[in-house]
């Protein structure tokens, strides 16, 4: 299979984790990288480059001029700036994604959305995956669903990893919380949800 990895946010942990997340995704597949980062050091982003080979990355910084800590209901523990620069960087690295499809004409069997600090105890199943399907790991919901990783078809990750914020809190979808915003996109775009059985810790 041909598997295309997202990798969004921080780059911590890339080096030490890049064995585990490369035999648990399956080294008999072709798994090309994307990522987009934003102000990550120099250390690391050569790290990264080097270990991971990125078919194209972007470590520019992060703008944008809305606050989505003004709606209703935020909970104390949400760390407004990290959360809006998570949906940036879904946003970016599926655009770096997009477009080397377009120009490569490739196919993927899979599209994987992954964050970098997850240790993982069993390997992923990419067979059967279907259309309109999201594959969520079990557990770390907090109040919507785990946003920490994800998996699926080209078409139904393009809808997970563009979550338009200020359109559901205007809307009154969810409140301004990650895996509350995770789930009502998920609504929002009409995506059948498979839990899947896949272990790992993230090593904060």
């Amino acid at each position: 299979m041909r598997i295309a990895v997202l990798v969004y946010g921080r780059l911590n942990k890339c080096i030490e984790h890049y064995e585990n997340i490369m035999e648990h995704i399956g080294k008999e597949h072709t798994v090309d990288v994307y990522m987009s980062s934003d102000n990550s050091s120099e250390a690391l982003r050569k790290g990264f480059l080097d270990l991971y080979k990125p078919i194209a990355y972007t470590n520019d910084p992060v703008t944008y001029d809305y606050d989505l800590g003004a709606y209703r209901g935020k909970r104390p523990e949400t760390n407004i700036h990290n959360m809006t620069c998570h949906y940036i960087n879904k946003h970016r690295v599926f655009a770096l994604l997009e477009a080397y499809v377009e120009k490569a004409n490739v196919h993927y069997d899979a599209v994987l959305s992954l964050r970098l600090d997850c240790v993982f105890h069993n390997r992923f199943d990419f067979n059967g995956i279907a259309e309109n399907t999201i594959y969520i790991p079990t557990g770390n919901d907090f109040w919507g669903i785990n946003d920490q990783l994800a998996y699926g078809s080209l078409a139904t990750m393009k809808k997970y990893n563009s979550i338009d914020a200020k359109t559901l809190l205007d809307r009154n979808l969810c409140i301004p919380h990650p895996e509350c915003l995770c789930l009502a996109n998920i609504k929002f775009h009409g995506l059948q949800v498979q839990r899947v059985n896949l272990q790992y810790h993230r090593d904060v």
